[in-house]
């Protein structure tokens, strides 16, 4: 293990059994010998932990947007897995504060090349400073994954409707569980014993199309896979062109559509983006028709 891992390891505690490692880095105690606030343990304190802790070496960076910079981590610890939806918590040498950031690749990359992929925004907080400050191809972090906000069906299971709200980057879950209900559809046509997923529809809004992140790989699986729809949409200025995207934020009436086009009595609803907007969506899909029951979110500060 490099040295500088093994002692950032010795400062968290993360030598002590699979027990007292969770306890020691998942709760708001940490910070009391912090002078930085470190506000993802505070906000993630009762959400459950993994005890694996992996070593993990950034194989690429890339600026997604103006403001969101990405990075592949591999892994080469066969004992560190996640669900689509979840995240991570990040130790990195050198910065006291533990970060927390949502995967946006689905699992099956994991297990096809051990790596992973993270978006994040520019801000001040230390975490997320590093990783566009500072990071580079070659540098090293431990991760841990955490959440209870995922969507992973098993072979067996009853086949459901998925509708994804997000807004900004809050889409990073929600494009990790898109990504993974294309794997699973891959899957069920190689061997129709596999798990099949139903209908899904992503609604995601951002201030600017530019803003609007992992069109790409979104956009692919819509074109490869049916019963897969993806409409975008911006808020602060209009697409470049019309087709694009819709200029508005998510309404009432574009709920209820996307509703509609879904089997209602068996739906699954997940949202993520800043607090405001879930409150907001969440009202509109119960004005929909929804039950509490049916709808998910992840809030992130």
């Amino acid at each position: 293990m490099p040295l500088k891992l093994a002692v950032l390891m010795r400062r968290l505690g993360l030598f002590r059994s699979p027990v007292s490692r969770l306890m020691s880095t998942a709760t708001p105690e940490t910070d009391r010998n912090s002078n930085v606030s470190n506000k993802h343990l505070k906000f993630t304190a009762g959400s459950t932990r993994l005890p694996v802790v992996a070593e993990a070496k950034v194989t690429r960076v890339w600026q997604e947007s103006p403001t969101v910079r990405c990075i592949t981590l591999t892994l080469n610890n066969p004992a560190f897995h996640f669900k689509a939806g979840q995240w991570v918590d990040m130790f990195i040498p050198g910065v006291e504060t533990v970060g927390g950031f949502s995967m946006f690749s689905a699992p099956s990359q994991l297990a096809q090349d051990s790596t992973i992929d993270l978006g994040i925004k520019f801000s001040r907080w230390p975490p997320a400073y590093w990783v566009h400050d500072q990071c580079r191809v070659g540098s090293e972090v431990m991760l841990r994954v955490g959440g209870d906000f995922y969507y992973a069906p098993e072979t067996g299971d009853t086949p459901h409707d998925l509708l994804l709200v997000g807004g900004g980057v809050g889409v990073n879950p929600l494009a990790s569980i898109f990504l993974h209900a294309a794997s699973l559809h891959t899957n069920h046509q190689q061997s129709q014993d596999e798990f099949r997923p139903g209908r899904i529809v992503l609604l995601y809004s951002s201030r600017t199309y530019e803003e609007l992140l992992y069109k790409d790989q979104l956009n692919s699986v819509v074109v490869k896979t049916p019963g897969m729809d993806v409409h975008y949409f911006t808020t602060r200025e209009p697409p470049p062109d019309p087709t694009l995207a819709t200029y508005n934020h998510i309404s009432p009436e574009v709920i209820q559509s996307a509703v509609n086009s879904l089997d209602k009595s068996h739906l699954k609803t997940y949202i993520c983006g800043p607090p405001p907007m879930i409150e907001s969506i969440n009202e509109l899909l119960l004005q929909s028709g929804l039950s509490q029951e049916q709808i998910l979110y992840e809030k992130w500060w």
